[in-house]
Order: structure tokens, then sequence, then C-alpha cells
């Protein structure tokens, strides 16, 4: 379990990216931040998330999460925390 790792799609000034991040950092959750602009473009957000999607996004395991509350009732839900 302590090798898997989210995740997590961020962009500079997003308040629920700062927010999802603090929260996995406090509960000791493996997860690796992507910040839009330096590490991935718009382009391929959209592509991999769709037009719809706001930030933060996040991936397990291949399986898109969704956005903060969405990761945070999976790390809840699933004993990650």
């Amino acid at each position: 379990m302590q090798n898997q790792k989210f995740y997590v799609y961020s962009k500079a000034g997003c308040g629920f990216c700062d927010r999802l991040t603090q929260f996995m950092e406090q509960k000791g959750v493996n997860y690796e931040k992507f910040d839009l602009g330096s590490d991935f473009s718009p382009e391929d957000f959209v592509n991999q998330f769709g037009y719809n999607s706001s930030f933060p996004q996040v991936m397990f395991e291949n399986q898109k999460l969704g956005g903060m509350k969405d990761t945070v009732r999976y790390l809840i839900d699933h004993k990650h925390v």
C-alpha cells in the first residue's frame, strides 16, 4: 500500500489544489504533484480530463478520482487516511 502513489494535477493560485495537497501531507498519503505550465500544458490537461474538468484532478492506479472532494472521499472510503 505504501508504494501506491496518487498523482495530483494542479495549477498556481488554486486554493482547492493547495488544500488537497496539505490534507494529503498531513495524512501521510504518498502523492506526486504536477503543475500546469511546467509539468503539463493546458492541451494535455484537456486531453486527459476533458474540457469541463476543474483543478485539481487526481489519478490513482490509472483511475480518475476527480477533484478535491471526490479525492478526499476516496481516501477516507478506501482507508488511505
